[in-house]
């Protein structure tokens, strides 16, 4: 092996290893700082806190309200109940359907305006819920059961959808990543300029 050859390597090695720790980073997580809502409204654009319908035994949450570019919103797209509140799904615009993210429930797909769907919510807690057609597209909601916590305000009782990180002023996965990202590139244009004058002192050789 020739010191030309070995110096090459250890550039090459020197930049693989920068990418590694670059991926690791970015899988870092906050260590404080995540709600019970977990970003599942960022991007909602009709979210503007939690809305405290308790004291009712039962709230209407409409579907097709004009939000996230169209007729793709529940409104409103967050309410707290008490336990034991019926909510009624009522189309207005659309077709469309409520589906529960952890799978306890699922309406059918209906373009029917009036159609209505129920659910009673019987244990506290934060329900997550969306519509599968236009889910990507931003038309998700929440129902917020009793006195689960769901962070800071922030036009409510609820985490903003605006802007990143969260209420404890910690980074966001996202941005963690973008960082990692960002200093792992940096780094691997750097090594070879580290070692180029290892490089150059073995070509003189």
């Amino acid at each position: 092996m020739t010191a030309e050859t070995y110096s090459r390597r250890t550039v090459l090695r020197a930049g693989a290893g920068v990418a590694v720790g670059g991926a690791a980073l970015g899988n870092v997580r906050p260590a404080r700082g995540q709600t019970a809502l977990d970003g599942w409204l960022d991007g909602v654009e009709n979210y503007d806190g939690v809305v405290d319908k308790t004291g009712s035994d039962s709230v209407t949450i409409e579907v097709g309200v004009k939000a996230n570019g169209g007729n793709f919103g529940f409104g409103p797209a967050a309410v707290r109940v008490d336990p034991g509140t019926t909510v009624t799904w009522k189309w207005v615009n659309g077709s469309h359907n409520v589906v529960d993210d952890a799978g306890n429930f699922e309406s059918e797909m209906s373009g029917e305006t009036g159609f209505t769907f129920e659910q009673t919510f019987e244990e506290t807690g934060v329900v997550k819920y969306f519509c599968l057609p236009h889910k990507s597209m931003g038309m998700r909601g929440v129902v917020v059961v009793g006195d689960a916590e769901v962070g800071a305000a922030g036009g409510g009782d609820g985490q903003s959808s605006g802007g990143s990180g969260n209420a404890n002023g910690d980074l966001s996965p996202a941005d963690v990543g973008t960082a990692a990202l960002a200093l792992s590139l940096v780094a691997g244009l750097l090594s070879p300029l580290a070692f180029a004058p290892v490089v150059k002192r073995d070509d003189s050789r």
